[in-house]
């Protein structure tokens, strides 16, 4: 009897779905967030800013992963009053289920976000050709998309994103609420790292040396941040 084998060839066929946006030029529009106070993109632009735009929607699992680098990064730029303006905007959610998605995922101190129902943030989706969550896109001054999709994306590479186009960091003043801010540092001495424990989390940790200049800043976007120190001088601070 003969032994046939049979070599079966699989194909695989991969696809790739875009999230960046199909436009090069940005398309007005007004949305509503969720204190009731309206945006509208060509107002931001006439003004000078910058526009970074998040696409999203409240049920998609990377968009609650990246949700708080982008509140992080938010707070690093002046809450917007500064050179940029941070917007999220959901794709299909109501009120209330993304009120429910901005408590968990992104942080004490979120930019303005737009539920897609009661926002009409669903609308800017459709606009702009969003088809995969979430899609980060940068818009200059003259209306013209010149990130269409930040991806990968943290909150390192959006700060070098932005800072790549000139736009330069502020101290967030805008509805500043007091609060007690309790933390710990350890170890002390420290050689290489230095932890903190923060219960504030959007809170700007700073590291001072003795003739007043900050030496490194970041914000705290978890109860425990790190400060690598391996690079500074033996000394107090």
């Amino acid at each position: 009897m003969k032994k046939i084998t049979l070599i079966l060839s699989a194909i695989t066929l991969s696809f790739a779905v875009s999230a960046q946006t199909s436009l090069t030029n940005a398309v007005d529009f007004t949305v509503t967030d969720l204190n009731g106070n309206e945006h509208t993109l060509f107002d931001y632009l006439d003004d000078g800013k910058h526009v970074c735009i998040d696409f999203f929607a409240y049920w998609c699992g990377p968009c609650s992963e990246l949700a708080d680098d982008f509140s992080a990064n938010y707070n690093m730029y002046g809450c917007n009053e500064g050179e940029v303006i941070f917007l999220s905007v959901e794709y299909e959610g109501t009120d209330s289920q993304v009120h429910d998605f901005e408590q968990s995922f992104s942080g004490s101190n979120p930019a303005p976000v737009a539920s897609g129902v009661e926002g009409n943030a669903g609308a800017v989706h459709s606009a702009y050709g969003i088809v995969a969550f979430p899609t980060f896109i940068l818009i200059n001054p003259d209306g013209v998309i010149v990130e269409q999709d930040i991806w990968p994306m943290d909150q390192d590479i959006l700060d070098n994103t932005l800072q790549g186009h000139g736009l330069n960091y502020m101290t967030c003043t805008n509805d500043v609420e007091e609060a007690v801010v309790e933390f710990a540092v350890y170890p002390v001495p420290a050689n290489d790292m230095v932890n903190v424990k923060i219960n504030e989390t959007g809170a700007t940790v700073e590291l001072i040396n003795l003739i007043g200049s900050t030496v490194i800043s970041t914000v705290a976007t978890d109860v425990n941040t790190q400060l690598d120190v391996s690079a500074l001088n033996a000394g107090s601070y």
